[in-house]
């Protein structure tokens, strides 16, 4: 018996415990939101990312390397071309399909035929 109150006892205070840190990381959070020191370092680092990103851009486009959406947006001309490739493959086997079957009601058309 003195097993289940341990484990009750354990379960209570591991229950607190996580209250406990949800209530000072959700302090924690509210803090920072209301603080306008953290809003300016926010849209400081969002500058400094943009900033780097252009000149990363720059520095690319110096050496002749394309970017990632440069490359990506290539990757998807490949696709599309690819695409259009294979309908054009299609379009064209459909059209020998055809000759070949005129052909063969041509052939069979020239024995059925009297001579003259």
């Amino acid at each position: 018996m003195g097993e289940k109150g341990d484990s009750d006892e354990d379960e209570g205070i591991t229950d607190r415990v996580r209250s406990g840190g949800e209530r000072a990381a959700s302090d924690f959070a509210q803090a920072l939101i209301g603080s306008p020191g953290f809003g300016q370092a926010l849209a400081a680092a969002a500058a400094a990312r943009d900033r780097a990103t252009e000149a990363q851009r720059a520095a690319m486009g110096a050496l002749n390397v394309s970017s990632q959406d440069e490359a990506d947006r290539l990757e998807r001309r490949l696709r599309s071309l690819s695409d259009r490739l294979e309908e054009t493959e299609d379009r064209l086997d459909r059209a020998l399909d055809e000759i070949r079957q005129l052909r063969r009601e041509a052939d069979s058309g020239k024995g059925d035929s009297p001579e003259a």
